[in-house]
């Protein structure tokens, strides 16, 4: 449950947070709203690899956090890292160099090509900047920190996109809009690194705990 509720929480929170986003965007155009959808969809298959490698890592974590084992635990979270950044690569380059083409798919017209190509380019940029707040969102809940990773996870797709949406639409500029989204990013990567510092020190406590318990048993069974 304390791992579990903050998730559903987010997800909840995630779809009335896309409602407000439309009720911006629609003040552009509705094709704008179009847009964003597509790159909803997009975002939803472009990072499937860098969402497997945390769904993953959860139990790796939890298991080795029950066993206090810091050392795999860093390593298991560096490792997805590495990889999330990996799967996401290729994505990345399609996002970057042919966003019409991925466009087209969805039968974009003239219009929205206009909208969705810029759109495309820098939300492909910020998807890649999201991806260590995405592994350290799921290493906080393999060590049961169920709430610091809802909160990281708001701050990062929630809040801050809103906030810097709502301050952009009143320049009346659409690609300052999508920029939020990568400043959005950036800035939950600080956050991401002030929980994971908090919690990977919780994890030393146990791990001294565990140690000291050790002894015990030891001391107790030389006796």
């Amino acid at each position: 449950m304390k791992v579990g509720f903050p998730s559903t929480l987010v997800q909840i929170l995630t779809s009335f947070v896309g409602i407000l986003m439309n009720s911006i965007l629609i003040t552009f155009s509705s094709t704008a709203v179009a847009v964003y959808g597509i790159c909803i969809r997009i975002n939803g298959i472009s990072t499937v690899g860098s969402h497997g490698i945390t769904n993953g890592l959860i139990p790796i974590v939890a298991y080795n956090y029950g066993a206090a084992d810091r050392e795999r635990v860093a390593g298991a979270v560096r490792w997805s890292l590495l990889y999330g950044v990996l799967f996401y690569l290729f994505f990345f380059a399609v996002l970057k160099l042919a966003p019409a083409w991925v466009l087209r798919i969805f039968e974009a017209s003239d219009y929205m090509l206009a909208i969705g190509i810029p759109a495309l380019r820098i939300l492909a940029l910020a998807w890649l900047v999201a991806v260590p707040a995405l592994v350290i969102s799921a290493g906080l809940q393999g060590l049961s920190m169920g709430m610091s990773s809802m909160i990281l996870t708001m701050a990062r797709q929630a809040v801050l996109p809103f906030v810097f949406a709502g301050i952009s639409s009143r320049f009346g500029d659409l690609e300052l809009l999508w920029t939020g989204f990568i400043l959005a990013e950036f800035l939950g990567i600080p956050l991401a690194a002030w929980f994971w510092r908090k919690g990977y020190g919780q994890l030393e406590s146990s791990t001294f705990c565990c140690s000291c318990w050790r002894k015990v048993l030891e001391a107790l069974e030389r006796s």
